[in-house]
């Protein structure tokens, strides 16, 4: 990777993990118990699902995230070469993370994550990074609300000049206003889902709660809605617009919102526009959330027929 080459890469800064997707027929109450009617073992984590995303519609994107020694490990490593993907980073000492993730019947998820490597990035990891050629980076909440969160925000600090999409996901109160004002300072691009958005800005409206979200970080927010698509508010001033989704049967919508955002990362580093950006995301999307678990494989995602 050198400094001629385009300045169009994408960067997923984060988690490589184990979903152990559980089908229920219900989730359990506290003190009860439930019987899964099927499950099965499948890698996953925020930035390997927006990875490789962005790696099947063709970017040129770099997987920024831990691997561990370990079990969990073990599986990961053998996923990453199954999908031609390269982790940079070898960490001794801890395992990967893994998330048991219960899937109802109307293939709405609720995750129960175990943190592994990924929630202690170091500063000095970023060394490998060749940040010449990198047109933007991603990273979640999940790993910035850990110990290693600083040294995220450290090196989007140090490169203002790539543009950050920050996914806080549903550890978005977890954040904590400290690090959310670090990471507005650097003018991101929100990515969150609407449940996320009204529950942090204590908004009414999905518009209401993007102009909220805009003000602060003085750029644009991208709020996925499921069956109803996406919407985005491209800068405080600018109009609230929807982007419309095809209905898809729903197997589980695990890993849905990442793959949006490596798609979505992916098509704006390619220069396309925010409508048309946001068609193809949600098509990946939509695709992701018509199989179990948090990928589609090669073949699946060719059939959509989508590309840069």
């Amino acid at each position: 990777m050198g400094a001629s080459k385009a300045r169009n890469a994408v960067l997923a800064v984060g988690a490589i993990m184990v979903d152990v997707v559980c089908c229920v027929p219900a989730l359990p109450a506290s003190g009860e118990g439930v019987v899964v009617e099927s499950s099965r073992a499948v890698v996953g984590g925020c930035a390997f699902n927006s990875a490789n995303a962005a790696r099947q519609l063709g970017a040129d994107c770099t997987l920024f995230a831990p691997v561990g020694e370990g079990i969990y490990a073990g599986f990961v490593e053998g996923a990453l070469a199954q999908r031609g993907l390269q982790a940079p980073l070898r960490v001794k000492g801890r395992d990967n993370g893994s998330c048991t993730c219960l899937v109802e019947p109307d293939g709405q998820r609720t995750m129960i994550t175990s943190p592994g490597v990924e929630r202690y990035f170091e500063r000095s990891w970023f060394d490998a990074i060749d940040a010449a050629h990198v047109s933007c980076g991603l990273a979640s909440g999940y790993e910035i609300e850990g110990s290693g969160g600083n040294a995220i925000i450290e090196f989007f600090e140090e490169h203002p000049e790539i543009q950050f999409f920050y996914a806080p996901g549903p550890r978005i109160l977890g954040v904590g206003p400290e690090k959310h004002a670090r990471i507005n300072a650097l003018r991101p691009i929100w990515h969150l889902n609407d449940q996320e958005a009204l529950a942090y800005t204590g908004c009414s409206t999905l518009e209401d709660a993007a102009r909220v979200l805009a003000a602060a970080c003085e750029n644009a927010v991208v709020i996925t809605a499921g069956a109803a698509g996406s919407f985005v508010l491209e800068g405080p001033d600018a109009c609230f617009a929807n982007v419309a989704t095809e209905a898809v049967r729903v197997a589980d919508t695990v890993g849905a919102g990442d793959a949006h955002l490596g798609a979505l990362a992916a098509a704006r580093a390619a220069g396309r526009s925010w409508k048309e950006s946001l068609e193809l995301a949600n098509k990946v999307a939509s695709g992701v959330c018509s199989v179990e678990g948090a990928t589609l494989s090669d073949e699946a995602f060719a059939r959509l027929g989508v590309a840069l």
